[in-house]
């Protein structure tokens, strides 16, 4: 590192000396330098050289982009959201802020020009902004950021899908960070956010997947609450999912189907829907034992956990002899799991 650090000063120590000849003049390999020499210094851990050599990259830039608008307004956004990650390492979040507005305005501008790579700054620029929202506790400004964002990567198509990694990466971690911190309305509109990132036919199974748990993790928060009413749109969604997971991939997604609709009668229970929510175990303790006759390890300890709900059900509901019936197979299946467990 220390090589390339010395490669880079030395190129531009040859343009400095070539601007105390010509003051006024300004060349895209010098800027190009100090941007490059500005993220090697953040790779020795020189994050105050690192932002000097940005600012003079952008201020290289901008004297380009003032004597050609059209042919650096891109060069300048980017060097622009370049600074404005410096500054925020250094927690300066305002300043980079005001970094990162102008580069989105020039960004934006250029997307007549060179469509596809200003609306790959357009989208850096966009998620770096979230960042800063996120940290300054402005969540609802941070979604709609991170919204936006992949509103411009759907414009961009097929051109921009060499990029989808890096944005479905960063939304990921976006929606764990939110989920670890119990903010689950906000962590269900990122994961949302990652499936609308994917052309409709062409979205993964894990990503449906992380979206119907997340769903079923806010659905448990609400009802936990008090609110199990409001937690019942939430899995539901999340059933419907986990079925169709287990309709394209059966081997893989039936245990969860079954866990997912184990969860559905629980939530319908807590909302005493106890008439929809037999239904559902019923169906639930069928799927889990389709399972338990491929896996029956995987399957036995949520079938169990899943004929107490049931019985809880039916207990309500009124069918007594039914409810113990239920317990006694739970007990049945907890004796054999015993020895398995020891």
């Amino acid at each position: 590192m220390s090589e390339a650090i010395a490669q880079l000063e030395a190129a531009i120590a040859d343009f400095e000396a070539k601007l105390a000849v010509e003051p006024e003049a300004a060349f895209p390999a010098h800027a190009e330098a100090l941007l490059n020499l500005s993220a090697a210094l953040v790779e020795a851990e020189q994050p105050e050289a690192a932002l000097e050599a940005a600012e003079q990259g952008v201020e290289q830039y901008r004297r380009l982009f003032l004597a050609q608008p059209a042919d650096f307004a891109l060069e300048l956004a980017s060097a622009l959201n370049s600074l404005s990650i410096r500054l925020s390492e250094l927690g300066r979040d305002d300043d980079g802020r005001t970094a990162g507005d102008e580069a989105l305005v020039l960004a934006r501008k250029a997307v007549e020009i060179v469509p596809d790579q200003a609306r790959f700054v357009q989208v850096s620029v966009l998620m770096n902004q979230s960042g800063r929202s996120w940290r300054a506790g402005q969540s609802l400004r941070a979604i709609e950021e991170m919204g936006t964002a992949v509103d411009v990567f759907r414009d961009g198509g097929e051109a921009l899908y060499s990029f989808l990694g890096t944005l479905v990466d960063a939304l990921h971690r976006n929606a764990m960070a939110l989920s670890e911190a119990g903010r689950w309305d906000e962590a269900v509109m990122v994961r949302r956010m990652t499936v609308k990132a994917f052309p409709p036919e062409h979205v993964p199974a894990p990503v449906d997947h992380l979206l119907a748990l997340t769903l079923q993790q806010a659905a448990f928060a609400l009802s936990r609450d008090g609110h199990a009413g409001e937690a019942l749109p939430l899995v539901e969604e999340a059933a419907e999912l986990a079925r169709a997971l287990a309709e394209a991939q059966p081997q893989q997604y039936r245990l969860f189907l079954a866990q997912s609709l184990a969860n559905l009668a629980s939530r319908q229970h807590e909302a005493h829907a106890d008439a929809e929510a037999l239904e559902t175990a019923v169906e639930a303790v069928n799927v889990f034992q389709e399972v338990a006759e491929v896996d029956a390890a995987s399957a036995i300890v949520p079938l169990a956990a899943t004929l107490e709900t049931f019985a809880s059900i039916l207990a309500t509901l009124g069918y007594q002899d039914q409810a113990r019936n239920v317990l006694a197979q739970r007990e049945q299946l907890q004796s054999a799991m015993r020895p398995v467990q020891e």
